[in-house]
Formats: C-alpha cells, sequence, structure tokens
C-alpha cells in the first residue's frame, strides 16, 4: 500500500511535467526561463517548492531535534531574508534582466563590462554557480535516497537513482516550465504530508502544551528559544537572518522572479510565497520536536531519519505513501530546477553563441544529472551539511553582486575578482580553523566584510570607475 500510494502521487508529478514539456516551445528563453510567462500563483508555489525542500523534511528536522525550539530563528532568518528578497530585489531582477535580454545570472552580473573585459568575471561566476548548485542538487537526492530507505528498504544509491530519473523524463525535454508546473503540484503535496504527521504526532503527545512539557522534562533547553540571552545570542539571530538574506543568491531561486509574467504580479506571489513558507515551517519545525519526544533514542543514532520513522511507526500504509511522495517530491522540486540552473549556466557561459540553443540544453542537463548523481553516490556528509555550505558559498559570492547589478551599481572585473577571493578565505577560516558556524552562521561576519570591501572600493578606488 505505501508503493502504491508513493507512485500514485509519482505518477500525477510526472504526467503534470510531460504535460508542461509538450507546451514548451523550442526556444533557449523557454527553456531556461519558460519566455518570461509564469503566473503569479505558480511562481510563488514554485519558489516555496524549490526553495524550501527536502531541507525541510530531512535536514529541518534532524536540526530542530537536536536544538529543540531554537531552530525557529533559522525560519525566522529565511522569512526576514525572502521579505527582503521579493520586496525589494526581485522585481529589480525581473525588470533588468528583461531590458538586457539576460538569461543567467552570470550573463546578468557583467552585463555593463565592455565584450572584451567580461569573459573571464563571466567564467568565474558561471563555475562557481555550477560547483555549488550542483552540492546542493546532490543533497537532494541524497535527502530523497535517505526517506526511500527507510520507508522502502531501498539501497540509498537506488534511491538516488530513481531520483533522477524522474528529474530526467521531464526536465531534460520541458525545461523550466515542466519543473515550475510540476513544482506546484509538489507544493500541495508536501504541506499536505507535513501537516498530516504533524496533527497526528500532536495526538499522540496529547497536544502542544503537553509537547513542551515533555521537551523541558528532556532538557529545559530544548524548550527554551533562547537559554542565556546575551550578546551571543543576538549574534545568533543575527547570524540567520543574514543566512535568510542570502536567497538573493541562490540562481535556482532567483530563475522564478526572473520567469514571472509581470513585475506588477509580484506583490501578489510575495504574499502568497510568505504565507505558505511561515505555515509550512511552523509545521516542520513541531514535527521536529515530536520526533524529539517520540522517539528519543534518535540522539544517538541519525536524527535526519526522525520523520520518516515517525510516519512508520504511527500513520496508516496509504498515508505513510502521501509522506513519502511528500519527501520525494520537496527533493526532486529543488533538485531539477538546480541541475537546469547548472545547464543553463554552462550552456550560455562556456558554449560559443551558435552552440547556444535548446540542443546543446539538453544535452548539457544530461551530463549535468550525470555528474550529480555520481557525487551524490559517494558523498559522505549529511544533507544539513551540503546546504548549508552551498547556500552560503553562494549567497557570500553571488548575494552582493546580484544587489549591486539590480541597482545599477557598476563593478570592474578586478573587484569581482577581488569579493570572490575574499570570500573564499573568509569561509575557509571561519568554518573550517576556526569553527565558529555553529555560534554564528558565516553569512553575517561574511556579509560584513564583502560589504565593507565593495564599499571602499567604490569610494577610494578610481580605477573601478572604468569598464
Amino acid at each position: 500500500m505505501i508503493i502504491y500510494s508513493f507512485l500514485f502521487f509519482i505518477a500525477l508529478m510526472l504526467i503534470i511535467g510531460l504535460y508542461a514539456a509538450s507546451k514548451s516551445k523550442s526556444t533557449t528563453q523557454d527553456y531556461i526561463l519558460a519566455s518570461r510567462n509564469v503566473g503569479p500563483l505558480a511562481t510563488a508555489l514554485s519558489a516555496v517548492s524549490t526553495c524550501h525542500s527536502g531541507f525541510m523534511f530531512i535536514g529541518m528536522i534532524g536540526f530542530t531535534y537536536k536544538f529543540g525550539v531554537s531552530a525557529s530563528w533559522m525560519v525566522f532568518g529565511w522569512l526576514i531574508g525572502d521579505y527582503i528578497a521579493w520586496k525589494w530585489v526581485y522585481p529589480k531582477l525581473r525588470s533588468e534582466t528583461e531590458k538586457s535580454n539576460t538569461l543567467t545570472l552570470p550573463e546578468f552580473i557583467v552585463r555593463h563590462l565592455s565584450p572584451n573585459r567580461k569573459q573571464k568575471p563571466q567564467w568565474l561566476i558561471g563555475g562557481i554557480i555550477f560547483i555549488f548548485v550542483s552540492l546542493y542538487a546532490a543533497a537532494q537526492l541524497i535527502a530523497g535516497s535517505k526517506a526511500l530507505v527507510i520507508f522502502l528498504n531501498t539501497n540509498q544509491t537506488i534511491g538516488i537513482l530513481i531520483g533522477a530519473g524522474i528529474v530526467l523524463i521531464y526536465s531534460v525535454s520541458g525545461g523550466i516550465r515542466a519543473s515550475i508546473w510540476t513544482d506546484v503540484i509538489q507544493s500541495i503535496i508536501m504541506i499536505l504530508a507535513m501537516l498530516g504527521l504533524l496533527i497526528v504526532a500532536l495526538l499522540k503527545i496529547g497536544g502542544p502544551i503537553e509537547l513542551f512539557i515533555q521537551l523541558n522534562n528532556i532538557n529545559p533547553s530544548l524548550a527554551n528559544p533562547i537559554t542565556n540571552f546575551n550578546l551571543m545570542s543576538i549574534l545568533y539571530i543575527l547570524g540567520w537572518c543574514a543566512f535568510g538574506i542570502g536567497v538573493i543568491g541562490q540562481p535556482h531561486i532567483l530563475t522564478r522572479p526572473m520567469a514571472i509574467n509581470s513585475t506588477t504580479n509580484m506583490a501578489k506571489s510575495r504574499k502568497i510565497y510568505l504565507s505558505w513558507y511561515t505555515f509550512f515551517s511552523s509545521a516542520a519545525i513541531l514535527i521536529g520536536l515530536c520526533t524529539r519526544v517520540l522517539l528519543p533514542e534518535l540522539i544517538n543514532n541519525d536524527p535526519e531519519l526522525g520523520l520518516p520513522l515517525l510516519a512508520l511507526q504511527n500513520l496508516p500504509e496509504i498515508f505513510v505513501g502521501l509522506i513519502l511522495a511528500g519527501i520525494f517530491s520537496a527533493c526532486i522540486s529543488t533538485a531539477d530546477s538546480q541541475i537546469l540552473v547548472c545547464a543553463s549556466t554552462i550552456t550560455q557561459t562556456f558554449l560559443p553563441k551558435k552552440y547556444q540553443n535548446i540542443l546543446a540544453s539538453r544535452i548539457t542537463t544530461l551530463i549535468t544529472l550525470t555528474l550529480i548523481v555520481f557525487f551524490s553516490i559517494f558523498a559522505s556528509k549529511s544533507v544539513f551539511f551540503w546546504v548549508i555550505f552551498s547556500w552560503s558559498i553562494l549567497a557570500l559570492i553571488i548575494a552582493p553582486l546580484v544587489f549591486a547589478q539590480s541597482y545599477k551599481i557598476k563593478l570592474s572585473p578586478n573587484t569581482i575578482f577581488g569579493s570572490t577571493i575574499i570570500t573564499i578565505a573568509f569561509f575557509y577560516l571561519w568554518v573550517f580553523k576556526l569553527k565558529l558556524s555553529s555560534s554564528i552562521n558565516e553569512v553575517f561576519p561574511g556579509f560584513l566584510i564583502i560589504g565593507g570591501f565593495l564599499f571602499l572600493v567604490r569610494k577610494y578606488n578610481s580605477y573601478d570607475q572604468k569598464y
């Protein structure tokens, strides 16, 4: 029954994806940005499905399991970042990319440079996007495979291949249009799965009040968002707020507002997006807390398996299939977008103009998917690690450049290279040498350093005015 229920929802997703592919036009612009003709509802639901993905079902549950209510600061930070992006960056990005007829972020970021000076910085940005979005996509396939391991007792490699196969069926043929259309049904499956499991878990515990009583009995810090409120607590919160603003640097998410049919519809999409995200993320936090109470033994195992195990132990098989479909849909909805972004980055950045066509895009998508599958199979880190790692790097390198270009702040190739080198050096020092990420997320101090660098260069370096 679990398999039948799961297959039903996956088949529904595939039918929609293939139908969308049949409606796609044989142009590069349609493959990459759906001809900039996506409605506000589809834009919003696609964005939430792409942004809040398998990480919410797997990584976020594990994080909440370990740290309790304080994990909600991550959600709060994302909410702040999303609002800033939708309100002040996405409309500018949509308008400016259409004016300059640019389809990808590397093209957009270097659009102001003279032809003889834009190639190297465009290659740099394209390479960074390809590498770190690929790692992010691999994390989604790993998250989906973890769910299949628990629910269907399959090998993790088989789970990765199944996820990749589903992406292959509609993404290679339909491009971003197929991805967006399937995202809509995936977002609905995700919210039904999360809410259904939350209701059952709370009923078993005895309600929200009993949940927090039991959390306090296990460890008082689990029920306290700020155990000892001090300067470090404030910096911790600011770290996650900066992390949320880092959405401006996530190419697979930015393609959604770039594809909306009009900037006037951006406000409508923003309201739908923020409402859905607040509801969904709150449910994810509560499920993570319920898992801590109902499955205390996971503290010595893998907390990222909490939601699948909770569903297996507390739901009828037909609803377990819905949960599995929800997790898998969340993973696929992000992975397909990221794979398409990687492929479009390669074709539009590294291939000569005469090869920037729909066939090249499809072939590159297939090759990219193969590489990501290979990495997914041999990766050893957790979903949480790879998502946070990739998100942070993209936030620190890409977000300042996207913001600058959206507001027509022109940066020279030297400045782009300089900010990238400083970012990588800072990230390595903060995360791997000083190991301060658990205290303050690296995006907050990183933004301060990169922002300071860009300000000083613009103010005092006259060479930077020459492009």
